[in-house]
């Protein structure tokens, strides 16, 4: 079954690590969401030209995922794919083995949380990883429904608030 086909249960506690487990969730659904019933046509898609295409978009979204998970110590190996199907699985377990991992560490854990930027050869906390590519990754999934509007293909009538249709 594919992750995320469902919202998941909210934790029953509150956490540094399970707000941050919610919001990649949150990701992980919301992406579920904007890349079911694809078509060639949607995968094919580039909004203009020197823009990232569908493709890119998604693996784009998978590397800021990867990326944050590095900074909290996940232990997942990055891979490279040429096949949406793939690529759009592969990022769906990515988010629900994140989510789990977050849900596990320690607030002391989560403080020493840090994320390289290689442009400002800088490390940064784990807060610029909610601004930063969390934000990013839920600001592109916004680019895929747009997208697939713009294409005749938009995303079914479900609410990324409470997961149910409407």
């Amino acid at each position: 079954m594919t992750p995320y086909q469902s919202l998941p249960t909210p934790p029953a506690s509150i956490s540094e690590a399970k707000i941050i487990a919610r919001l990649v969730d949150g990701i992980g659904f919301r992406y579920q969401l904007a890349t079911d019933g694809f078509t060639q046509k949607e995968i094919d898609f580039c909004p203009i030209e020197g823009s990232m295409n569908m493709m890119e978009l998604l693996t784009h979204i998978y590397g800021l995922i990867n990326w944050t998970g590095t900074a909290f110590k996940l232990p997942y190996t990055k891979k490279k794919f040429t096949d949406f199907s793939e690529l759009r699985l592969e990022t769906l377990v990515l988010c629900q083995l994140f989510s789990a991992f977050l849900q596990e560490l320690s607030k002391e854990e989560v403080a020493e949380a840090s994320v390289y930027l290689k442009r400002m050869d800088k490390n940064f906390s784990f807060w610029y990883m909610i601004n930063g590519p969390l934000a990013d990754a839920l600001t592109h999934i916004g680019q895929i429904n747009t997208w697939r509007r713009i294409s005749g293909n938009p995303v079914a009538k479900i609410s990324p608030f409470t997961g149910l249709t409407y």
